[in-house]
């Protein structure tokens, strides 16, 4: 018996017998010899394996014929049912030398901090480490310009000076309130003047007053 190829979801696998199909839409559950009785009705089997991740089915699997008129009537006959499921099944193809052997990964390009390494580089790399050292001076120059700058010192508020001894603020009024309403709710007194403050743009009154 072969050794075990590589495991593939495809219908592409090292073929050391020959006459093989690839068997798929396989039940989970099915072993190698269920696999093998099945295909014993077509013709005589060398081979029957389910691929399998660990213990763990695929859903597909190989079954190699002994003689190649067992294969053409299994690839060209009628359907294969297995556990109720229809099971598909192809004449499997030898993987191919771009399959076997997979494309090298090419080495990143390690990028010089400086100008002076990348002489005698591509010039694709020069313009690379160029950008890099005008950043690493721009930052460099930055530097003392940021360091030179005096913090900003916020102006302090006015002190509130002494209360006013002739002027009352009025606060929380109707937005509706008039100037002369609001004489009329100091009538009891002796006053000069009764102003509502408003918005000089709209003249909506701002809800107080003196």
């Amino acid at each position: 018996m072969s050794a075990s190829p590589k495991i593939t979801e495809s219908p592409v696998e090292k073929v050391d017998l020959p006459n093989k199909v690839f068997v798929g839409n396989l039940p989970f559950k099915t072993t190698d010899e269920e696999l093998r009785e099945q295909f014993e009705l077509i013709g005589p089997v060398a081979e029957a394996r389910v691929i399998r991740r660990g213990k763990r089915s695929l859903g597909y699997g190989f079954v190699a014929f002994v003689a190649a008129s067992s294969v053409d009537a299994c690839v060209k006959g009628a359907k294969v049912e297995l556990d109720g499921r229809t099971i598909n099944v192809e004449a499997a193809r030898p993987m191919s030398e771009t399959e076997k052997v997979p494309a090298k990964r090419r080495p990143r390009r390690a990028r010089k901090a400086k100008v002076e390494e990348a002489e005698g580089a591509p010039k694709s790399e020069a313009k690379v480490d160029a950008k890099v050292e005008a950043k690493a001076d721009a930052k460099a120059e930055a530097k003392p310009e940021a360091a030179a700058r005096k913090p900003r010192v916020r102006a302090k508020k006015p002190e509130d000076g002494p209360a006013s001894e002739t002027v009352a603020y009025v606060g929380n009024l109707p937005f509706a309130t008039t100037d002369d309403e609001l004489s009329a709710l100091f009538a009891g007194f002796s006053i000069a003047s009764a102003r509502i403050v408003t918005n000089k743009k709209s003249s909506r009154s701002k809800g107080y007053g003196f």
